[in-house]
């Protein structure tokens, strides 16, 4: 059957394409899934969109973008056919999988397929992939009821972890150069906001903590934009004695600079600082290696999506068809105050 795809054709061009997929054609642990949303993640496909993934640190093991490039993030579908190995999904069955933009996909179940209930928007529930992305930078803390965290950057995975935060019994102040997110913000509950434009966010840390000098800080400082590694230097700043600073955005740009006074607060404030990225988890609850999954962060967020404990209708800014992907992205990329929470919809295109 004939089926239509999201495909970057050069940096900055996004368009769709035609391609056939066949349930005759599945191989043995792949599901045929008819989509019904699929969400772009501004930051790991915004930095192949742009181009800017090449240009990473030697870390990344990136390589050379090679045009017409395929792209996807996070996928919600309802199964039409399953691969000979398949287990525990059935056609019918609604499903969330880290599967390309497409209007009908060859979902690889083997690597992650989540049930999704019939009760729950689409549109929210997408968004279960987002949120899976900063519910790391909460696992990866050793974070305590009452702990004070600081959150740099208001985007959808800044806010889904002031949310988490919030969830697991801290208290969240939260900074951003938009008005808009942090208007966002506060309408998803999170009431300590700031725009650092305006206040010096080290100064405004301390006070809010009590500290009476420049040794003191919050327990958790949470980089949640990546690209710009200065502020990586901010979120030591915000952190006082035996804190901890969260990488939870990836660090993509050159941040030339003496980095001894950071390296100096880390050093004599005891301060520890972590990689959150979330594939350092394991993928299946099935694992006796670790107590932590992707697969049971997933199954989590998505029941308090469901009962709206964490909130997402405010994050939801643009719900698309398919044919309008080249807006989609362009505005992920530079009209950053206006597209957040961007959504294909799927139906719109059949």
């Amino acid at each position: 059957m004939r089926a239509r795809g999201v495909v970057f054709v050069g940096p900055e061009q996004a368009e769709l394409e035609d391609y056939d997929v066949s349930a005759e054609n599945l191989g043995p642990h792949e599901a045929l899934v008819e989509s019904e949303y699929s969400i772009i993640s501004a930051g790991t496909e915004g930095s192949f969109f742009t181009n800017l993934m090449p240009k990473t640190p030697p870390i990344y093991r990136a390589q050379p973008i090679i045009y017409p490039a395929r792209t996807g993030y996070g996928h919600l579908g309802t199964v039409l056919a399953t691969g000979s190995e398949v287990k525990n999904i059935n056609p019918g069955d609604r499903i969330l999988t880290f599967s390309r933009h497409g209007s009908i996909v060859q979902a690889n179940t083997a690597r992650f397929a989540l049930q999704v209930p019939s009760d729950i928007d689409g549109r929210l529930a997408i968004f279960t992939r987002m949120a899976g992305v900063a519910i790391s930078a909460v696992r990866s803390s050793s974070v305590q009821a009452g702990d004070r965290v600081a959150i740099i950057g208001m985007g959808l995975v800044g806010n889904f972890a002031a949310q988490l935060f919030q969830l697991a019994g801290a208290e969240v102040i939260a900074f951003d150069i938009s008005e808009m997110r942090l208007h966002q913000a506060q309408a998803c509950g999170i009431e300590k906001v700031f725009n650092s434009r305006e206040v010096d966010p080290i100064a405004v840390v301390r006070d809010w903590v009590g500290s009476s000098d420049d040794r003191g800080g919050a327990n958790i400082g949470v980089e949640a934009i990546g690209g710009e590694s200065s502020l990586v230097a901010q979120a030591v700043e915000m952190c006082g004695r035996h804190g901890e600073v969260i990488l939870l955005g990836s660090p993509r740009a050159p941040f030339p600079g003496d980095l001894t006074p950071m390296l100096a607060r880390i050093h004599l404030l005891a301060i520890r600082m972590i990689g959150a990225l979330e594939w350092t988890f394991p993928i299946s609850e099935n694992t006796e290696r670790a107590r932590v999954t992707i697969e049971g962060n997933y199954r989590q967020i998505m029941r308090w999506i469901h009962d709206r404990r964490l909130i997402v209708d405010p994050l939801l800014t643009h719900v698309l068809s398919p044919e309008a992907c080249q807006e989609a992205y362009f505005g992920l990329a530079h009209q950053k105050d206006e597209y957040i929470g961007v959504v294909f919809d799927w139906s719109r295109i059949r």
